[in-house]
């Protein structure tokens, strides 16, 4: 990602507020509340950690700073690195959130 210019932070902790867990997302975009996941089949190749990684993942979403999550394979990472980067850039140009409070002009007349 750094080599594509882009600069998200790595590992942070972050606390779910329903359920007092810690989670670290493998990249977040603070300022967009995007996190990237990159998941590969040596870390969640078993039925317990497919288990784990669904209840990380939950508690990811109710994050109060993550407003969306991209999730990638290592073959992603790898192979096309390319798409990654235009999904991930893509996202972070997205505006997400409450709409934006716009002050009506001059009335005509």
């Amino acid at each position: 990602m750094r080599d594509a210019g882009l600069c998200p932070e790595t590992q942070v902790p972050l606390v779910s507020p329903v359920t007092g867990r810690r989670v670290y997302p493998d990249f977040l975009f603070r300022a967009q509340g995007l996190v990237v996941e990159v998941e590969g089949y040596e870390w969640h190749g078993t039925r317990a950690q497919h288990q784990r990684d669904v209840l990380r993942f939950n508690d990811l979403a109710t994050c109060p700073e993550v407003r969306r999550i991209l999730r990638f394979t290592t073959a992603d990472v790898y192979r096309r690195p390319e798409g990654m980067i235009r999904d991930i850039r893509q996202a972070l140009a997205v505006r997400r959130g409450p709409p934006a409070v716009v002050s009506p002009g001059p009335s005509p007349g």
